[in-house]
């Protein structure tokens, strides 16, 4: 008789998990004992300069990325505890150094990032196309093309290209130029080009949700559990997430149309593909290299409709319809595509429409989503039950570079059904829905006692019946966080679920789960924002809508005051003046402010001439130290008839830096009663 042993202790693949990933390796034809297939030969292909084991620090000494932790690709046989596809995405993605993408015009580093950095031969220098996620790694990257071409790439840069408003492609920035660098070429500057409402987008994703996307990080990347083959083994679009610093500069152009433009004399086309992979994006052609940059509209993955991190819903459907534009306008003129992510694709003696297919094949599997989602929808199916039903053609399933490895099939199709029908599955009883912890008690109250949910769920696990085993002992923690037996039954049932994902995505979400089951949440603070640099450079505008999200609604809930902002900036362009610690400045922008019983309404290019309102003059980066719960230490510089009425607003707003990490599976909010 099977006994189920409780411990916190890490597992090894079970009998079950080892049948499902031995089944799949035999329908897709992997030899367990020597994985390889077509896009590992892509990957490690053209290879100019081995990264092998690099180890890249901070000036501190702090790791950003060390690619040991995953030398367990230097094995051949795929382990028990990885999903044989996923094993091959984490093998191709370990494949790092400097690679040739066009023959003495075209150069990426791969394997040092989760994205690529990649350069490619102007007439007088560089073009750098897109910058990788942190300073680190980006200046890492600069060397090691140095040291391959044989020539100083860094100081020959003559012009950057961002693909799109996500922070693995403009996070390196300040790692490839100084920010007293850019500007005008014709004054000798390096410009930097990025897609229409870049920086807007920027702002919205990363700032205004970015604590609790920084949080929900954690399970979207396996922040805690480590690298091994019982842990973190890829990223999906990359082998991992660099632990470094980010950095942005404000681009100094904006491409607003579709275009074509002569940069350091290379002929460049410009498609803009907005509502895609990101709300900004863009893709570029290189003429004169028959070289198609696809940004991250496709790579050699299944792509996130939602990322599991938090993130506005994408368009299938538009992402399909762009993918299609640029076959008509780029895929007869390309010998090469080429991406943010990954390797390239080739047009080849045995496949002479290599990149032809590689863009259909991406272009039909969007669309083949969002067709069959609502075509479904329409039936009357629920979103979670098109997540089950949804099947996706075996000519597309069997393409490597859609496999799900970042995105998958399930999260993507209740994408497409919340994009167009919301959350709301039409049953009355979801109208008001109990909480998690209100459900989970309401459950165990029905169900239980406890020791019986728990001896029905035990034997499920034994059975290799995982996804139950979790879902009802996640109810029990939900209702007893003190549950030991319930989180320990929950976290194995994790493991094997997380050993069973294809999915990267899934398998770091089911063993952070597990760690912190296991473990607890720890004393990590909460990230008010990460990227200092993009926070300060957030136009009036969004600072004010920012402050707004961190207001305490049950403290200013009772409050009213009204301020008269004047923004004030000597670089900024306009003919205004005014009177600031005693000199004539420019004012950049003016706002009334009003903080009405918890709202913060600001109006834009206006002043309120009433006795009550209280006017106040400063820069821009001063006022946001209210944000930071910091004013009295600028008071100095602050110009006001009445300071304490800004100590009032700032008395109601949250500094999320003081507060604790949050916990994502078990719910202890005592105060919620039926």
């Amino acid at each position: 008789m099977c006994v189920f042993c409780y411990n916190n202790l890490q597992k090894e693949a079970t009998e079950y998990t080892k049948k499902i990933n031995s089944n799949f390796a035999k329908k897709f034809g992997i030899n367990l004992e020597h994985a390889d297939c077509s896009e590992y030969e892509l990957a490690t292909s053209n290879q100019i300069k081995s990264a092998k084991g690099i180890k890249i620090e901070t000036e501190a000494g702090n790791t950003v990325w060390d690619l040991n932790q995953f030398s367990f690709y230097e094995n051949d046989a795929v382990s028990d505890t990885i999903h044989p596809s996923l094993w091959l995405n984490g093998k191709s993605c370990y494949s790092a150094g400097v690679f040739e993408v066009v023959k003495d015009a075209i150069y990426q580093v791969r394997g040092l990032d989760l994205s690529n950095l990649t350069i490619i031969k102007g007439k007088t220098g560089w073009i750098v196309q897109d910058v990788m996620t942190t300073v680190e790694t980006a200046r890492k990257a600069l060397d090691l093309l140095s040291e391959a071409l044989h020539t100083d790439v860094r100081s020959n840069v003559k012009a950057v290209i961002i693909s799109h408003s996500h922070w693995d492609h403009f996070g390196g920035i300040k790692g490839v130029v100084d920010e007293e660098n850019v500007g005008n070429p014709e004054e000798g500057k390096i410009p930097i080009y990025v897609p229409a409402g870049f920086d807007e987008e920027c702002i919205k994703e990363y700032i205004f949700a970015g604590t609790a996307m920084d949080r929900r990080n954690d399970y979207q990347f396996g922040r805690k559990v480590g690298s091994s083959e019982k842990g973190v083994v890829s990223g999906g679009l990359g082998i991992d997430h660099p632990k470094g610093t980010a950095s942005f500069i404000t681009p100094t152009n904006r491409i607003e149309k579709n275009q074509t433009l002569f940069i350091d004399g290379l002929e460049i086309e410009f498609q803009l593909t907005p509502g895609t992979e990101a709300p900004a994006e863009m893709n570029n052609y290189f003429k004169d290299y028959r070289a198609l940059w696809i940004a991250e509209n496709c790579c050699g993955t299944l792509h996130n409709l939602y990322p599991i991190r938090g993130a506005q819903l994408r368009d299938s459907s538009a992402w399909a319809n762009y993918i299609q534009e640029a076959i008509i306008l780029f895929a007869d003129r390309s010998d090469v595509v080429f991406q943010s992510h990954h390797w390239p694709h080739y047009n080849t003696k045995e496949e002479p429409d290599g990149v032809k297919k590689y863009l259909l094949n991406n272009a039909a599997f969007y669309r083949y989503l969002h067709d069959q989602t609502l075509y479904l929808a329409n039936k009357g199916l629920t979103a979670k039950e098109i997540a089950k039903e949804i099947k996706i053609p075996e000519k597309l399933a069997a393409n490597w570079f859609t496999r799900p490895y970042y995105g998958s099939v399930e999260i993507n199709a209740r994408a497409v059904y919340t994009k167009y029908l919301g959350f709301y599955n039409a049953n009355p009883v979801e109208l008001d829905p109990l909480t998690e912890l209100q459900e989970a008690k309401l459950f165990v109250d029905y169900a239980g006692p406890e020791e019986k949910i728990l001896e029905k769920a035990e034997k499920d696990f034994l059975r290799g019946e995982y996804k139950k085993a979790a879902n009802v002992t996640n109810k029990l923690v939900i209702a007893n966080p003190e549950n030991k037996k319930a989180r320990q039954l929950c976290a194995d049932a994790f493991e094997q679920l997380a050993y069973q994902s294809e999915s990267s995505i899934w398998r770091n979400a089911y063993l952070q789960g597990a760690y912190e089951l296991r473990n607890g949440v720890g004393e990590r603070k909460l990230s008010r924002v990460k990227n200092k640099d993009m926070m300060y450079r957030m136009s009036p505008k969004y600072m004010l809508g920012y402050i707004g999200t961190l207001i305490d609604g049950k403290k200013a809930g009772d409050k009213e005051l009204k301020l008269n902002l004047i923004f004030v900036n000597d670089n900024a362009e306009g003919t205004e003046k005014t009177v600031y610690q005693g000199k004539e400045v420019t004012v950049e922008q003016k706002f009334y402010v009003h903080l009405y019983y918890g709202a913060l309404l600001s109006y834009e290019n206006y002043q309120k001439d009433e006795e009550d309102v209280v006017t106040v003059i400063l820069p821009k980066e001063i006022f946001f130290k209210i944000a930071e719960k910091q004013i009295e230490s600028v008071k100095d510089k602050i110009d006001t008839n009445d300071f304490k009425k800004l100590l009032e607003l700032e008395a109601v707003i949250e500094d999320l830096n003081t507060k604790d990490s949050f916990p994502i599976i078990e719910r202890s909010d005592s105060s919620l009663t039926l």
